[in-house]
């Protein structure tokens, strides 16, 4: 293995093992960095991929981008009277999974998951509403993207099949058992 490949390797893995979850990283082999905060990609970088999170591959850069700007301002999270099964995974890098679970179980335009899902930007469209853990990044990386209100934000994931997880934007507080009728803001990500 090169010395460089080595001493990158050795230093991602300083990273991991101080718990580090959102900084500055950048390749000893290159002159190319990705910061949190920075346009990247149709949007704005706000988390690398760790050890252990879905998409993470040694050595490789891959995380999670966000848009702009908020998609909507008041939108319902799902359909009136429909379950939704299978949007209930939590976790970074489960988002997109979520999103297709919800279009799955509801036709109806308009709904927070619809909305990101036909975002197009820069000529991306692979986005989608984030999972309640990648919501929670977005909230603790808000000051880095510096466009998001004090507003409650719509996650991908579902609460009892007819409810949305949501957060908060100004305490921080997920709320797990947010009407899926009323209404909350959308943000949509997507991953590279």
């Amino acid at each position: 293995m090169p010395m460089q490949t080595y001493k990158y390797l050795l230093f991602l893995s300083l990273i991991g093992s101080l718990g580090l979850k959102s900084c500055s990283v950048q390749k000893l082999n290159t002159d190319n960095t990705l910061d949190i905060g920075a346009p990247y990609q149709g949007g704005i970088l706000f988390y690398l991929f760790q050890e252990g999170d879905i998409g993470y591959v040694a050595g490789e850069w891959h995380g999670l981008i966000v848009a702009p700007s908020d998609q909507s301002t008041e939108v319902e999270w799902g359909c009136y009277g429909a379950r939704i099964k299978g949007a209930n995974r939590t976790a970074i890098g489960t988002g997109a999974q979520n999103t297709l679970a919800i279009l799955a179980d509801c036709s109806e335009a308009g709904i927070a998951a619809r909305v990101c899902d036909e975002l197009v930007l820069e000529g991306y469209d692979d986005w989608f509403l984030p999972s309640k853990d990648e919501l929670n990044l977005l909230y603790l990386n808000k000051d880095a993207i510096s466009s998001f209100g004090n507003f409650y934000y719509w996650s991908s994931t579902e609460y009892g099949g007819f409810n949305g997880w949501g957060q908060d934007f100004f305490s921080g507080y997920q709320y797990g058992n947010f009407d899926e009728y009323g209404y909350g803001y959308v943000r949509a990500i997507r991953a590279f």
